[in-house]
């Protein structure tokens, strides 16, 4: 038996042996698998608020606020969408935060559908505020609801949006904020946005922002509904005034004073186009590259290292397999590293091609350009953070985002 096992032992020894130098490859590979495959069944259980044909046409009196700088061209789909509501309990009012372009005018002209509209006009910012938390302020100050809604000026409600608000919001809700569906229309767009909003899911899973013992928070400043006595139980707007992401600062402020928070998708019920050009987009996506950096934490840092690594990392190992033999490395591990990053950038393709097409409703075959729109996304992330730095700040609908 002894010599049987000493004739085991060299065949044992050469097999760790041969086995060692793949397994971190193996053990890197299956991680970089299965954050992909994640990311999947995170957008798939991702909380919907739908329409339904049982949403209530009457209750508690809402009041729409909407901050409005320099809108003209956008806020009219906003007003169009109010005006055709079913849920009929609502005053609107338009706080327009020094525009130059006219937005004021556009507003009137809803004046005769919209019977309950107020435009207010911000003149002049108080120092340490920021811009749109001094029009949701002020517009605040002058509600007269049981609710507030807060809409950015460029997201166009469907007809269902308030009804389904209330419903959910009257079901135990103290701040709701919905995700709505972003349109993607051009190049860029489509390149940069998707891993830039992969990245916030990331960072802010659903299941943690909804549950009540996590203090994870979140909100999207597109759509935020807050119950009014709340609102002003944290001081709303003002005790965030100098944020830039005031959306954020105030769901943490919420959650943390023992308020129950719901975040979910409704595609069907709100849409958004963010940026309609390369201009807005860099301006936008730096912005808040910045304010994140500046709030978000540990975890913000390690999502952000794991999105690199998921979007890098197969295009680096197939180029190491390409160089290796050229500095007279092992052919073998090279050729392991080709396959490994072949098959992970086919693996990625599936599973953000999915994301993309369920998340946006485009084509799947942009979940091929999911890793390079990171590293597009990242560029510009380092380029706003050198601005900052530098003491140069970075601009956003005309106003400076200083150092």
């Amino acid at each position: 038996m002894q010599a049987y096992l000493e004739g085991l032992a060299p065949v044992f020894d050469i097999r760790l042996i041969d086995v060692w130098p793949w397994l971190p490859l193996a053990l890197f590979s299956a991680l970089l698998a299965f954050w992909y495959i994640q990311d999947v069944i995170a957008t798939l259980r991702a909380p919907h608020l739908n329409p339904h044909p049982d949403l209530p046409d009457t209750g508690p009196l809402v009041t729409v606020i909407i901050p409005a700088r320099n809108e003209a061209a956008r806020i009219g789909a906003c007003l169009e969408g109010l005006a055709r509501q079913s849920y009929r309990s609502f005053e609107v009012i338009v706080v327009d935060d020094d525009s130059s372009d006219g937005t004021a005018d556009v507003v009137r002209r809803f004046a005769a559908r919209l019977p309950a509209l107020t435009i207010l006009s911000s003149k002049g910012l108080p120092h340490h505020w920021a811009g749109k938390c001094w029009a949701c302020w002020q517009g605040a100050n002058r509600a007269r609801g049981d609710w507030f809604l807060f809409l950015d000026a460029d997201v166009a409600p469907q007809p269902e949006l308030l009804a389904a608000l209330v419903e959910r919001a009257t079901a135990g809700r103290d701040m709701i904020t919905l995700v709505p569906l972003i349109h993607l229309t051009s190049f860029a767009e489509r390149l940069v946005l998707p891993p830039f909003i992969g990245l916030i899911s990331m960072i802010y899973p659903f299941d943690r922002v909804n549950d009540p013992s996590s203090p994870l928070a979140f909100a999207i400043g597109q759509c935020i509904m807050v119950r009014r006595d709340v609102y002003a139980a944290v001081d709303g707007h003002r005790a965030v005034r100098g944020s830039v992401l005031e959306d954020m600062d105030l769901a943490r402020l919420v959650k943390q004073s023992g308020y129950a928070l719901d975040a979910a998708i409704a595609p069907d019920l709100l849409d958004v186009r963010m940026y309609n050009g390369w201009e807005t987009l860099t301006e936008g996506l730096k912005k808040n590259a910045v304010a994140g950096y500046r709030s978000g934490g540990v975890r913000s840092g390690l999502m952000g290292m794991r999105l690199g690594l998921m979007a890098i990392m197969p295009w680096n190992m197939l180029i190491a397999g390409q160089a290796l033999p050229l500095i007279g490395g092992d052919p073998a591990l090279a050729q392991a590293l080709m396959l490994a990053g072949a098959a992970l950038l086919i693996i990625s393709a599936l599973c953000w091609g999915a994301v993309v097409r369920y998340r946006f409703r485009i084509s799947p075959l942009w979940g091929t350009l999911y890793g390079p729109g990171t590293a597009v996304y990242f560029a510009l992330a380092a380029q706003a953070l050198f601005q900052i730095r530098s003491g140069k700040g970075v601009e956003w609908k005309g106003r400076m985002f200083p150092r």
